[in-house]
């Protein structure tokens, strides 16, 4: 079974060379004829650009028109100066061959759309499933929330609370406008640097968006919370860039106290901790 890439290029190649046959025969033709191998062309491009709905729905509404001001010419014997009409044999077989052309043109849209949903398909399933993220070394965020729905089990289990934590880094777009991209990613490594070195090893990273981190720290109740706080704060708003000069980064951060048989959803908790985001700046 042909490859769908192999199936446009040979579609492709059957349209480009069965084409020269009626653009041959009509540009040798009188200047009607010409403009119809215009019309060919630019309905053929209308259908591989938009896809075969628009296509044959533009190619019917163009034979109809031309097609009803040929039979009023006809039928009113009205003259047209310096311009010749064709067959009415020939009109009927422009159409035919016009709506052929289309419909080739459409599968070859058709497939190319195929091969793009299946490119972006694929590229999801992989992005979901990469374990660690490059820039940060945390693991992603489908890693983040099996690991919290573990957390939970373990903690109705043991009876030991755990701290969900969530910090986001303030105008990441602005800041990669301003510095570029590589400045970006520079940021994000150090500022992961900084947690593993603020953090336990025991507890749990993850990078949870491009411009936010997810910690979950085991056996940690809320005594420890503003000590937490305290270290992120001191540790992580100052940022040397790759060119040498210092910047503050503004930080928010959010946080999920989970206790035993909580009667809580990870939904709820991570819908808590947004909000708080939208309030705590540390």
């Amino acid at each position: 079974m042909k490859s769908p890439f192999k199936q446009q290029q040979l579609l492709m190649i059957l349209l480009l060379i069965a084409i020269q046959i009626p653009l041959y025969i009509l540009y040798t033709g009188n200047q009607q004829q010409v403009l119809m191998a215009f019309f060919l062309i630019l309905l053929i491009a209308v259908t591989l650009y938009f896809g075969s709905v628009v296509g044959l729905y533009t190619s019917l509404v163009f034979i109809f028109v031309i097609g009803s001001a040929y039979l009023y010419i006809s039928v009113t014997k009205a003259q047209l100066r310096n311009f010749e009409l064709v067959e009415l044999n020939d009109f009927f077989l422009y159409g035919v061959t016009l709506l052929c052309f289309v419909l080739l043109a459409g599968r070859i849209y058709e497939i190319n759309k195929d091969a793009k949903d299946a490119t972006k398909s694929l590229k999801d399933k992989i992005a979901h499933y990469v374990a660690v993220d490059t820039d940060s070394g945390f693991d992603n965020r489908a890693r983040f929330e099996k690991a919290l729905m573990e957390e939970v089990k373990r903690t109705n289990r043991t009876n030991e609370p755990f701290l969900f934590l969530l910090i986001e880094i303030q105008n990441m777009k602005k800041f990669k406008d301003l510095y570029g991209e590589s400045e970006e990613r520079f940021l994000v490594s150090k500022l992961a640097e900084k947690i593993n070195l603020i953090m336990r090893t025991t507890d749990r990273k993850y990078r949870f968006s491009p411009e936010s981190f997810a910690l979950i720290l085991p056996s940690t109740n809320a005594d420890y919370l503003e000590l937490i706080y305290e270290k992120l704060k001191d540790h992580l708003h100052e940022h040397q860039l790759l060119s040498g000069n210092l910047v503050t980064i503004q930080l928010k951060a959010g946080h999920f106290l989970y206790e035993s048989n909580q009667q809580v959803s990870i939904e709820e908790m991570l819908e808590t901790v947004k909000r708080e985001l939208m309030i705590n700046e540390i």
